[in-house]
């Protein structure tokens, strides 16, 4: 997606965060193929050691919530277009919240995932 000179303050907010939400989508789609290639790393490498159980469990609780997160934000990219649609300031104020909530989303959902690899990582390193 381009941005011209041409364009509207509003259209160059939304190409934005277009732009944004689809490197979110694509950073979450490699934290899925993360995940799994961690979790059948630890079930060859950590199975000696107890406490590795615990750390797979939570990859695998992070893998259904990355999911998750995944349907949600490509849910929202569906319904993003309608944004170009709006009239008014407090239509383009709602979608500009809504991208907000997303951005918050993505960033603790990041941050739950680095703990529990860093967790991860710290028992591997034992």
């Amino acid at each position: 997606m381009q941005i011209y000179n041409h364009d509207s303050q509003e259209a160059i907010t939304f190409k934005n965060n277009y732009i944004e939400l689809e490197n979110w989508i694509d950073h979450l789609n490699y934290i899925e193929k993360e995940i799994t290639n961690l979790v059948n790393l630890g079930k060859s490498e950590l199975t000696v050691n107890s406490e590795s159980h615990p750390v797979l469990l939570k990859f695998i609780s992070e893998k259904d919530k990355n999911a998750e997160k995944l349907r949600d934000f490509e849910k929202y990219k569906d319904g993003l277009p309608k944004a170009v649609e709006c009239e008014d300031v407090e239509c383009d104020m709602y979608f500009i919240s809504e991208h907000e909530k997303f951005r918050n989303a993505y960033m603790r959902h990041l941050a739950d995932y680095r703990e529990v690899k860093e967790e991860y990582f710290n028992i591997l390193l034992k």
